[in-house]
């Protein structure tokens, strides 16, 4: 058997540590473009960089409080959406070509097409998020370091039920950066009712609340006109049970006079009713030749208009406190949350609110829970002046 000289062997093994080396700089020249490749696709220059994003998501991620807030700590695309690890990150990657097609097709390439698909859009972002627990929340968020006493008052209270119930941050936190579906608003569509039935229960209804279900501005009857429906017939069956007390309800809030089926038909008319906050400006000239004027028609008009006066208060501090305690569940202008059951605020008169602050603090209505009579109680009166003067103002 020949062998091979030293030389030969010296030579091979040269060689062999060449090629070694040569294939350690290749595999990290590969890995390190790589990664810098899919770090490149993990910024939000990337994200914003087609207009589907840009135009929509993107604008609306602005005026949230993760992209500009007092801290100056900004939440970006990649922060929520892609995870830190690197093979979730890698797995949420390959799931990512499957955007990059519909990008391709054109799926969402309009307002009108993305308005269509993001209620899907938008559930399928939030399974993601309960099933891995809020982690790209938790990233900046975490239950173990949360100060409780230096957070609000409500969210204070909340944040400790979800620690000691197993809530993850998604289950109530949905449409912070981004808008809520038409589908799980308080404007979502009503489901469809029998207009003439739903006239007639109307009836009984309009003595108190008036024929367009805008209450009265002395507080005694508030509005009902475009209210959430579940939040309505929620409210019916707290009559019903007495959970809620109401004398002038008790003769209706029962199953002979209003049962189930018709409790859902009015619920869903009173929903129906848009009670616009201004009246049409009057065209004078016409006026002036008594043409196309129609003064019943206006007269009816401004009946059905609704535009809460301004409440005397601190508008500017009850904004600031309405965000800091009221804004996560009844929406950033008091408009209500639909997926939450939870009534809007703006349009409701200030009056009627303040009474019923007076009775959540006496305990003679539950609010959330029962612990909020006492969190009611540490808000001082020129607090609650304040968030009504705010909010007298949001339908300005």
């Amino acid at each position: 058997m020949k062998t091979k000289s030293p030389s030969a062997k010296s030579a091979y093994k040269r060689r062999s540590l060449w090629g070694a080396i040569a294939l350690v700089v290749l595999g990290m020249m590969l890995w390190g473009g790589f990664n810098t490749a899919m770090e490149a696709t993990n910024r939000m220059s990337f994200c914003i960089s087609c207009h589907e994003m840009h135009d929509n998501v993107y604008q609306e991620y602005k005026t949230s409080v993760h992209f500009s807030n007092p801290s100056g700590v900004q939440a970006g695309c990649p922060d929520c959406h892609v995870p830190k690890e690197w093979v979730p990150k890698l797995l949420r990657k390959i799931q990512a070509s499957g955007e990059v097609y519909h990008w391709l097709m054109g799926s969402i390439d309009t307002k009108e097409k993305f308005e269509a698909r993001r209620p899907a859009l938008a559930e399928r972002v939030w399974k993601v998020m309960e099933e891995t627990d809020s982690r790209e929340c938790r990233n900046c968020h975490d239950f173990t370091v949360m100060d409780l006493a230096g957070q609000a008052r409500f969210p204070a209270r909340i944040h400790k039920d979800a620690m000691e119930e197993g809530k993850t941050c998604i289950n109530c936190h949905k449409g912070i950066a981004h808008r809520l579906p038409r589908s799980h608003t308080a404007k979502a569509d009503i489901p469809e009712f029998d207009p003439e039935d739903a006239e007639d229960i109307m009836q009984t209804c309009a003595a108190c609340h008036g024929i367009y279900a805008q209450g009265t501005p002395d507080g005694e009857y508030p509005r009902l006109a475009g209210m959430n429906p579940d939040y309505l017939i929620r409210q019916l069956e707290h009559f019903k049970n007495r959970k809620r007390i109401n004398i002038p309800m008790i003769p209706f809030a029962n199953d002979r006079e209003l049962p189930g089926t018709d409790m859902q038909t009015i619920a869903y008319y009173l929903a129906s009713i848009d009670l616009p906050t201004h009246i049409a400006v009057i065209d004078e000239e016409e006026v002036a030749k008594d043409e196309g004027f129609d003064a019943l028609a206006r007269l009816e008009e401004s009946k059905r208009s609704l535009n809460i006066p301004h409440y005397p208060g601190n508008a500017d501090a009850g904004g600031r406190l309405y965000r800091k305690e009221c804004a996560t569940c009844h929406g950033e202008k008091g408009e209500g949350n639909r997926m939450l059951t939870i009534p809007m605020l703006t349009g409701q008169h200030s009056k009627y609110l303040l009474r019923q602050v007076e009775r959540f603090r006496k305990g003679e209505r539950i609010h959330d829970d029962p612990r909020d009579q006492q969190i009611f109680q540490r808000f001082g009166d020129s607090e609650i002046a304040d968030i009504l003067a705010w909010l007298s103002r949001q339908d300005d």
